[in-house]
């Protein structure tokens, strides 16, 4: 790690410092917006369910709290050092340490063995495009809890580069049990913990079975808190079949207030298989590049899960610039980061028009997502693509190229 990278560290914790103590109610407003956070992230809703668990009330009665039981913990004992409020010191150190250490880990990455024959940007380049994303920095301000996530997914990634498995499977457990869409990047992880000793029955067993153990040990503690598994119902219930019908970035929302209750229950699974459905697919076909394949599926998910967020796109875009050999046979960054933009930039300006001002209606908004979704949708298929070309030409130096006609 050279100076440059550390200094990247040091500018981006004193940015976000000072955008706290300038504007201290930032990260009420950016909380505020559905692009940002959502009922499964929010810190609002966090610190609700934190007070009930601690004037021992169950956090998930009243369907408040929607969050894994682990949160209610980690904030719990960092109220021992001082105020849990969203500008509260502690938590300001906190958020900025998350960060930190998600750029430290995708550094990490770049120069696993994995990595270490392509030509990569600089450290200092990786860490900023995380760090100074406006998407990861207005999550991080707004306090959404899936910083604490894609931190541990990252770091997941980045000790399974190593063979440092259990860590790895230890740490992907714990995202897996904060963002349950996070299990699908199990058989793509598989395909890296198995990457020295050869993917054998014996192996892949091991490892699955590691990880379920570590799984089961987290979703005790939520029993432990509270005495029975009503929380699996509040968090992982109200995830899977979308009982909170809010807005978001995603597709569900607006179909599900359009449907009649009688057929909610059928397409709530066909939404999850659809998000699903790529996995293996993806899996098998990049088996040589697993780390792309963990990158699809990232995007992918980012797009078909139930309650996406804007910073989820921040950690793709992250995850991507670690792979620089496939830039020059990328088609259309241009065409997608303008569709992106476009979305992004419209979003909470046609949110604000139909909930605020109400000269607008539900579709004004939807209609952006479905650009968001198409702006997502031609990045990773562009990416995937470029991934396979590369793979036919046997080779990652971009000055061999195929014609194609």
């Amino acid at each position: 790690m050279d100076l440059k990278t550390w200094a990247v560290f040091v500018v981006a914790a004193v940015l976000k410092l000072s955008l706290n103590f300038l504007f201290p109610s930032l990260h009420s407003i950016l909380g505020q917006h559905v692009e940002v956070t959502t009922s499964m992230t929010s810190f609002k809703q966090l610190k609700e369910g934190l007070h009930l668990y601690e004037i021992g009330i169950s956090p998930y009665d009243g369907g408040v709290y929607h969050q894994a039981p682990i949160f209610l913990l980690l904030f719990k004992f960092l109220g021992k050092f001082g105020s849990t409020t969203p500008n509260s010191s502690i938590i300001n150190v906190f958020y900025i340490f998350a960060d930190i250490i998600t750029a430290y880990f995708l550094c990490v990455i770049s120069k696993s063995p994995s990595l270490a024959k392509t030509n990569q940007l600089a450290d200092w380049v990786i860490a900023s495009i995380y760090l100074f994303n406006p998407l990861a920095v207005a999550t991080n301000i707004a306090r959404s809890t899936a910083v604490l996530s894609n931190a541990a997914m990252i770091g997941s990634i980045a000790h399974a580069c190593y063979n440092r498995n259990v860590l790895s499977v230890m740490f992907l457990a714990l995202a897996s049990h904060t963002n349950i869409y996070t299990v699908y990047l199990v058989p793509p992880f598989l395909l890296l913990w198995t990457s020295t000793t050869g993917a054998s029955t014996a192996s892949v067993t091991k490892y699955l079975t590691l990880f379920i153990a570590m799984s089961a040990g987290l979703a005790s503690i939520g029993y432990f808190m509270t005495g029975s598994l009503q929380y699996l119902s509040a968090t992982y219930g109200s995830l899977l079949f979308f009982k909170d019908l809010a807005p978001n970035m995603g597709l569900w929302w607006y179909f599900f207030m359009e449907m009649f209750d009688f057929f909610r229950p059928l397409f709530t699974y066909i939404f999850q298989l659809y998000s699903f459905i790529y996995v293996l697919p993806i899996t098998f076909r990049l088996h040589n590049y697993p780390l792309m394949a963990i990158t699809c599926i990232v995007g992918i998910t980012t797009i078909s899960k139930s309650y996406p967020e804007v910073g989820d796109l921040g950690v793709y875009i992250s995850l991507l610039s670690l792979f620089r050999f496939i830039f020059p046979s990328v088609r259309y960054a241009l065409l997608a980061a303008l569709v992106i933009l476009h979305s992004l930039v419209l979003a909470p300006n046609f949110y604000h028009l139909w909930i605020y001002l109400g000269s607008g209606n539900a579709n004004f908004f939807y209609a952006i997502t479905l650009v968001y979704t198409i702006g997502m949708t031609i990045i990773i298929t562009d990416t995937l693509r470029a991934t396979l070309l590369i793979e036919f030409q046997g080779t990652q130096d971009p000055s061999k190229t195929v014609i194609q006609i």
